[in-house]
């Protein structure tokens, strides 16, 4: 139904985009990577539309690459993934450690994502593994995370609001950016604290 929209940039947050698009703003589930190029005041993104018949909602998902649409479609395909778990599992670790984990058959490091059980975590690997071959670039990264509390700043707290958007309880995102923060040192963006977090919770 939408191929891409093209607008103002009205809001961005992590994991969120809302573009102003003919006088009508959009509101748009993103991955951390696409919400995090969206810096100047306009912006393409293209869309992928689902509707949610049960709840009789209907939902946009943009990207800010082809290759990042791909893959979230490529984890539609994967019986047991939908819309939503194919985008916390984006947001929770970059589009290279996926793939790479998929393509070495980390059967083990795929279900540590929220959502992602043993039987989907294989279907994952049987499924995709030799289309997105190409696409790998080495060995996924190590996660393992120490637990750490909350710092103050905007990045934390962006991060637990991304979290919060996402659908995971305040306490429970508190503490899994608290973690993150341990894991990754003063500093850390807002993007890198929701991506560890992501893979606490």
């Amino acid at each position: 139904m939408f191929e891409f929209i093209r607008g103002r940039v009205h809001k961005v947050l992590p994991g969120l985009a809302i573009l102003e698009a003919g006088g009508v703003g959009y509101r748009l589930q993103v991955p951390l990577t696409t919400s995090a190029r969206l810096t100047g005041p306009e912006a393409t993104l293209l869309v992928h539309h689902t509707l949610l018949p049960e709840q009789g909602e209907e939902r946009l998902y943009g990207f800010a690459t082809e290759r990042e649409r791909e893959f979230f479609r490529s984890l539609l395909e994967v019986k047991g993934i939908g819309p939503t778990t194919a985008l916390q599992v984006m947001c929770a670790a970059d589009l290279e450690e996926l793939i790479n984990l998929i393509v070495g058959s980390d059967v083990s490091g795929l279900k540590k994502f929220k959502g992602i059980g043993p039987k989907t975590a294989e279907r994952l690997v049987t499924e995709l593994r030799d289309k997105l071959a190409p696409l790998a670039t080495g060995p996924a990264r190590n996660t393992t995370a120490a637990s750490a509390r909350l710092p103050a700043g905007q990045p934390a707290a962006d991060a637990v609001l991304a979290l919060v958007a996402l659908g995971y309880p305040q306490a429970k995102s508190e503490q899994a950016v608290a973690k993150a923060a341990g894991a990754l040192g003063a500093g850390a963006k807002t993007e890198e604290l929701v991506r560890r977090a992501l893979q606490m919770v």
